[in-house]
């Protein structure tokens, strides 16, 4: 498999959430370590953040969204290929991400949401992007559109989103559930031993 950069999109005011989204604690660290350490499993030779503060990629073009923080990130990328991951993520796999890195096309993303998406870096991607924050048309979704993204099946639950405090409170209670299930079957495979 080629060489390929990683951005982290951090950069959100995490208005709905009412806190900083990459800050919150998941697994006995931070969601954005989370998410750097999904990245370097995945088999990234180089992390980026957009983060919109001190020591991190800014926005040149604050207020945004998504598309200003890649477009403010692709004169750091090292590769060819950039796998874009939302913060907000924190179910995903090595394995969903190796089958977006899989795709042979200039973009790709899974049928179910626009990120985590890959995309090729070159002019085109550029131009792209630029021409849609122009013409205030933020959209991820309308980007892939432009570049012909090929789209790829993925269990939905791996995207999950948590954007409120509600959906990371879901969430950490699907995670404690399942680590308690996990236990049990664990003591009861141990006690039939």
């Amino acid at each position: 498999m080629s060489k390929f950069s990683v951005l982290i999109l951090a950069g959100g005011k995490s208005s709905r959430m009412g806190q900083d989204k990459a800050c919150l604690q998941f697994a006995g660290q931070s969601l954005l370590q989370h998410m750097q350490q999904l990245a370097t499993q995945a088999g990234a030779s180089q992390v980026l953040i957009s983060r919109n503060q001190k020591g991190y990629i800014q926005d040149l073009q604050p207020e945004q969204g998504p598309l200003a923080g890649i477009l403010a990130a692709l004169p750091h990328c090292q590769h060819k290929r950039l796998l874009v991951l939302p913060i907000d993520t924190p179910l995903l796999s090595t394995q969903a991400l190796q089958l977006l890195l899989q795709q042979s096309a200039a973009a790709a993303c899974f049928n179910q949401s626009p990120l985590p998406c890959l995309l090729t870096i070159n002019s085109q991607l550029q131009h792209v992007i630029s021409q849609q924050l122009t013409k205030q048309q933020r959209s991820i979704k309308q980007l892939l559109n432009a570049l012909n993204a090929s789209s790829v099946d993925i269990d939905e639950t791996q995207l999950l989103n948590t954007n409120t405090p509600a959906d990371w409170q879901a969430f950490l209670q699907q995670q404690t559930t399942l680590s308690c299930s996990l236990q049990t079957a664990q003591k009861q495979s141990k006690s039939s031993n």
